[in-house]
């Protein structure tokens, strides 16, 4: 199996045989067509954000190698229940809580289905610059029914659609997020999901507190700023 995180890799550094197989980031799509122009076969499966999400990951890639259950069991579970144990810790903080994500970084839609399905958050918008549906597939087949996925970016209308929304949380990229913060919205910076590791059962805790932060801040803040209201010094 081969697992890439680069675009680029030599043709003869690689050794393809009937049971190769692959999987990939949402990132590299070039790369996944021109392994599988070499006749690389993609394993789908969603990507390893959250306790069940990176659970899934694994089983998928194991049934492929015909990796016994107990085996795999046995290799998994603990990891997995330290991720779920603290996964459970943080679900008071987002359960209910309504996300809108701007299109940018396209770790948008593995994101809202880790947020959703392991932590109760609704989703208002869900937008990504790119859509891969090949490699997205099990993502997208594990959002909400009725999750609105939007592909490229038309930023007036995103933004009209954000306002009557009105989330808890705005994921968004970094010239969006002060002129909304300004407007009274929690935001998140999507450049932060891309460069801290995120991905496994160990960096579950690392992926929950990107997220709960501004939350608990505002929380804690306990007041509302009238953005309305000019203030005269």
């Amino acid at each position: 199996m081969l697992i890439f995180s680069r675009r680029n890799l030599p043709k003869e550094k690689l050794e393809i045989s009937a049971k190769t197989r692959f999987v990939c980031s949402t990132l590299l799509t070039e790369t996944s067509k021109n392994l599988e122009s070499l006749g690389l076969e993609l394993i789908s499966s969603v990507f390893p954000f959250g306790a069940d999400g990176t659970r899934k990951w694994y089983e998928d890639i194991s049934r492929v190698f015909g990796i016994s259950d107990e085996r795999f069991h046995n290799a998994v579970t603990p990891a997995y229940e330290r991720a779920e144990s603290t996964v459970k810790k943080y679900k008071e903080i987002f359960c209910g809580k309504n996300f809108f994500f701007f299109p940018d970084s396209q770790l948008e839609i593995p994101l809202a289905r880790f947020l959703s399905t392991e932590l109760g958050v609704s989703l208002s918008e869900v937008g990504t610059p790119y859509l891969n549906k090949r490699l997205l597939a099990k993502e997208i087949a594990s959002l909400p029914k009725g999750t609105l996925i939007v592909e490229g970016q038309n930023v007036d209308q995103q933004i009209e659609r954000c306002f009557d929304a009105s989330p808890d949380m705005t994921v968004c990229g970094l010239g969006l997020a002060n002129p909304l913060e300004a407007k009274g919205m929690t935001t998140k910076w999507s450049i932060e999901l891309v460069f801290t590791p995120i991905h496994g059962f160990d960096q579950v805790g690392d992926l929950l507190n990107i997220f709960a932060k501004p939350i608990l801040r505002n929380q804690q803040l306990n007041f509302k700023v009238d953005t309305e209201q000019e203030v005269v010094s």
